[in-house]
């Protein structure tokens, strides 16, 4: 089960490979403007969450390293194809149907994995520093690929995205090397896909500090599937950065907030995940709100500790959920939470395109963006029992 662990750490690696990160905005955007940039990555959040909780129940019953294999396969030949699509159709397709697809796949069954494969060697009380260092490799593998990407789009614009999937599949080739956890392994039927829907479901408000919880994860997680999917991008646009000054500001992000990731944890600093959860999204709310009077230079900075509070956000709720969840609903659960959390950007994308151009842009917007999310933070997360029961 160790090999798992530092399997994990590559395949975080590749599968986040994204040398076409901040670049990506400028591709999009020959199909159209801020509604068609909003179309397209809607669309795949939609697309995505149409198989989030199947797979998540898949990973739970039929295995995680057989889920991660599928999910390598469809990123890596949607990447490929999106950056050689000459046409919107084929492009929406691979981004749609393939990444997406992939990493619907992805999502949540990377973490079980870690999980159960600490817990088969009685360990789970290091998953914090692990996970940590998962999403700390993740980080770095996004910025020196964006580095790379940013110098790939300008041989030709699609070339990142094939980078990406080319390092995607040599992820599929490490997959097999992953050891299923035997923990709570479940035998795959028809009946029993319908019932681990139902439990992920049930297990996010199934006692009143979860239900809190879980609310305060959708409705702030939400928020930030905007910000993190849309607007930081919208935004170092508008602050005037070119294709490749976007991809290393991106990087430089990411580098740090990498280093976050990986030692923060490790300072012992004496706040839960409620703390965490809280702090993270009032942070982000301020400097947003703060988007109409700052210049560039400002704006570089403000990225990058929103990046940040993303990763500490990301991190805690990751804790939060896996530390109140069985085994053998963990990853059905998580990928429900990710479903619920991304269902309005999915649903209301493309009037957030429209939402944007009608106020005078992203900077405009973010503004009165900021504003909902602190107000949303503040009465939400002072709902959250500052101890769960279950834990005392």
């Amino acid at each position: 089960m160790r090999r798992n662990i530092s399997i994990a750490y590559f395949l975080s690696f590749a599968f986040h490979s994204w040398f076409w990160m901040g670049n990506w905005i400028f591709l999009y955007m020959n199909f159209g403007g801020y509604p068609t940039v909003a179309l397209l990555d809607s669309g795949a959040v939609m697309a995505g969450l149409l198989l989030e909780i199947p797979t998540g129940a898949f990973a739970d019953m039929v295995g995680k390293r057989r889920t991660l294999i599928l999910a390598f396969l469809l990123a890596g030949v949607g990447n490929i194809l999106m950056g050689l699509s000459g046409s919107f159709w084929m492009f929406a397709f691979a981004l749609w149907v393939l990444v997406n697809g992939g990493g619907a796949f992805y999502s949540g069954t990377m973490e079980a994995l870690v999980y159960d494969s600490l817990k088969s060697l009685g360990e789970e009380g290091r998953y914090r520093k692990t996970i940590g260092l998962v999403n700390a490799t993740r980080l770095w593998s996004m910025s020196i690929c964006a580095v790379l990407g940013g110098f790939a789009y300008m041989i030709y614009p699609g070339l990142p995205m094939v980078l990406n999937g080319m390092v995607t599949l040599i992820g599929l080739i490490v997959c097999f090397w992953l050891i299923e956890p035997v923990i709570d392994t479940e035998k795959y039927t028809l009946s029993s896909f319908f019932v681990q829907n139902s439990l992920g479901i049930k297990r996010l408000f199934g006692s009143v500090y979860m239900r809190k919880l879980s609310w305060y994860l959708i409705a702030t997680g939400g928020l930030s599937v905007v910000i993190y999917n849309l607007l930081d991008d919208l935004l170092a646009v508008e602050y005037g950065y070119s294709p490749f000054g976007i991809s290393v500001l991106f990087a430089i992000a990411c580098l740090v907030a990498g280093f976050a990731s990986m030692y923060i944890p490790r300072l012992k600093l004496k706040l839960n995940e409620r703390s965490v959860l809280i702090i993270s999204m009032v942070i982000m709310a301020f400097v947003l709100i703060l988007s109409p009077i700052i210049g560039m230079l400002v704006s570089g900075v403000f990225l990058m500790l929103r990046v940040i509070m993303e990763v500490l956000y990301d991190n805690a709720s990751s804790v939060a959920i896996n530390r109140n969840t069985e085994s053998n609903v963990r990853a059905t659960t998580l990928s429900s939470l990710s479903l619920l959390r991304s269902l309005p950007y999915a649903i209301g994308g493309a009037f957030i395109g429209t939402a944007i151009q009608f106020v005078g842009g992203a900077r405009n917007f973010s503004m009165w963006f900021g504003l909902a999310l602190m107000v949303v933070t503040v009465i939400l997360g002072m709902r959250i029992e500052r101890n769960n029961p279950r834990n005392a």
